[in-house]
């Protein structure tokens, strides 16, 4: 070998291992930048886990308290509130509307008329307060002052409202003084024939209650 050709061989190495040597700085390079970026996204995903572990366990305790919430049984004493509450009467059922029929003592009695179910009295009936003043008339005009305390006398006694009330018949009992009125619920569900008097500065006052089972021949 000459001594030319073996100084080419000497210049060619160095060059060749300066390349070797950047490519290998290069190398180290990108994998210093690939650990860096592994890292921080495992680092990232630690982070997040660890998040959600510590946030799960507060939701699952949120839920649990809603369902104790829905679930919870009420105690003895709402139990008992509860109860009386129930067995407490509405303000109807506490406070019935009462008639003059059921106030004091009344008296039922059989009768022989075939339509008349029962006949009540009751020594405690008083007369309905009127307005009328002077000399009385026994009037049968329905747009009167007496024929409205008639009606009013006959609601009354019965407890059937003026409202709910048929009137089939309001005539003279046989005297000026004297009255008597077929009436029945709306739906006849309940009939009544009421005997009145007149009693002076007072009113009508019920004497007579007969409780129909039929409204034919009742007046």
């Amino acid at each position: 070998m000459s001594e030319r050709q073996t100084r080419s061989g000497r210049h060619l190495q160095p060059s060749r291992n300066k390349k070797l040597d950047k490519l290998l700085n290069v190398l180290i390079g990108v994998v210093v930048v690939l650990i860096i970026i592994t890292a921080t996204y495992v680092f990232k995903w630690q982070d997040d886990a660890d998040q959600a572990v510590k946030e799960e366990p507060v939701q699952e305790e949120q839920s649990g308290d809603d369902e104790k919430e829905v679930e919870k049984e009420p105690t003895d004493e709402e139990k008992e509130d509860l109860a009386v509450e129930e067995d407490k009467p509405s303000e109807e059922e506490s406070e019935p509307e009462t008639s003059q029929e059921e106030q004091g003592t009344a008296e039922e009695s059989a009768s022989d008329n075939p339509i008349v179910e029962k006949v009540i009295t009751n020594k405690n009936w008083q007369p309905t307060p009127t307005t009328q003043t002077g000399q009385h008339v026994s009037t049968y005009d329905d747009t009167s002052v007496d024929w409205a305390e008639k009606v009013a006398t006959v609601s009354t006694v019965t407890g059937i409202d003026q409202s709910n009330m048929i009137i089939w018949r309001m005539q003279n009992n046989g005297g000026p003084n004297s009255s008597i009125a077929t009436v029945s619920t709306n739906d006849k569900s309940q009939m009544y024939r009421v005997s009145m008097e007149w009693v002076d500065n007072e009113g009508w006052k019920p004497v007579k209650l007969e409780q129909l089972n039929t409204l034919e021949g009742a007046y």
